[in-house]
């Protein structure tokens, strides 16, 4: 059995949802998978349940902490060199240059996938340029490119990240929504109301719940028996509590801003409309949890939320803009059979394109490449 080192650095989000479910889903098809990453994560707890082993390295967010980093550097180059393993995948941007050079000094293959560019995000300036310049550098190490969506194969090309030849897409998948799932219990009474619109995302600048918050009183002026409600955790909370305060929303009823408890079906079960406001994106598992589950969409128009989301599931909008986001939410509440139109198409679209067993088996098509001279990704 060929055995693969899944390596990344959020320990919450879409990045790890990905790892994990490559973790527990490879084994099937002949990868014996191990885990590293952050010293906690999301996934660990089920990951360890599941017999998977786990490599706690000293990985956090950003780049404020040189010598972490260069500690998880010497780790993970030790790890390679001292496991045997056939493959290195490296999930995110910062394990993709410490995993891509850890690869490098062991004559590990090597596959990663950014899951977005940081250059794509809110770096600007000197930094984005940097950026660039890194993963371009980094781009001309051996090793395969595995994009999470057309769009994000199509920004590397223009950038000259890579070779064509070496970016590969395998669009992130989900399970399918599980029947009967009880409505989270605080979401399930703001829905008795009236129709609930909600976003269930981490709380981060990339996720702009702010445009959401800002965007609520004209929803609630135009459809007064609706709910908002917004559902996660992350280091936004306080900032956004703060926001929805300054414009009366701490006193509105009809809002709502609830932590986030797995599994996503549960919040996702209460809602008629799903929103996600992002202000840039790769391939957002939210989105595909909403198509799963037959919620509607409404999605800013950022990386590839349109290889998702389609005028058949729902919305897309230019982002960052409050009045353009409540005027198609607006839109979508006040038309109840387009809704139950959408919300059909939406799981017929994810059991066509995205379950988790495709995209599985598609990252384990690269993988075989990557290990097999002269055999090409299928």
């Amino acid at each position: 059995m060929a055995r693969v080192l899944l390596a990344f650095e959020p320990p919450d989000g879409g990045v790890a949802v990905n790892v994990a479910q490559l973790a527990l889903g490879l084994g099937a098809l002949g990868w014996e998978p191990e885990v590293a990453g952050p010293p906690d994560a999301i996934p660990y707890p089920e990951l360890e349940r599941r017999g998977i082993p786990i490599h706690r390295l000293p990985l956090g967010r950003g780049y404020g902490r040189p010598d972490a980093d260069a500690s998880a550097l010497a780790r993970l180059t030790a790890l390679l060199l001292g496991h045997d393993f056939d493959l290195i995948h490296c999930h995110a941007s910062k394990v993709g240059a410490i995993g891509r050079v850890a690869a490098l000094a062991t004559g590990t293959p090597s596959v990663y996938s950014p899951h977005c560019f940081p250059f794509a995000g809110e770096l600007h300036g000197i930094w984005r340029v940097a950026a660039k310049l890194i993963e371009r550098a980094l781009g001309r190490l051996p090793g395969e490119i595995l994009c999470v969506c057309e769009s994000e194969r199509q920004l590397a090309m223009r950038e000259r990240i890579a070779p064509a030849k070496r970016l590969h897409v395998v669009h992130n998948g989900c399970e399918p929504c599980p029947e009967g799932v009880a409505p989270e219990p605080s979401l399930a009474a703001l829905a008795a109301r009236g129709p609930l619109v909600g976003a269930v995302a981490a709380l981060r600048n990339q996720k702009r719940l702010d445009v959401l918050i800002d965007a609520t009183p004209m929803i609630l002026a135009r459809v007064p028996d609706a709910g908002v409600a917004i559902v996660g955790n992350g280091p936004l909370h306080e900032q956004l509590r703060a926001r929805a305060a300054r414009i009366g929303l701490d006193a509105e009823p009809r809002f709502a801003l609830l932590p986030f408890t797995p599994p996503a079906a549960r919040a996702l079960a209460a809602l008629d409309l799903f929103v996600l406001p992002s202000g840039w994106e790769a391939f957002p598992i939210g989105v595909l949890e909403a198509l799963a589950c037959g919620v509607p969409q409404v999605v800013s128009d950022v990386g590839g939320s349109s290889e998702a989301v389609t005028p058949q599931t729902g919305m897309l909008v230019a982002p960052e803009d409050p009045l353009a986001l409540a005027e198609a939410i607006v839109a979508m509440l006040g038309d109840a059979p387009r809704r139950e139109a959408a919300a059909a198409a939406s799981r017929k679209r994810h059991a066509e394109r995205f379950g988790v067993t495709r995209m599985i088996a598609q990252t384990a098509a690269v993988y075989e490449a990557v290990v097999t001279p002269g055999r090409s990704p299928v």
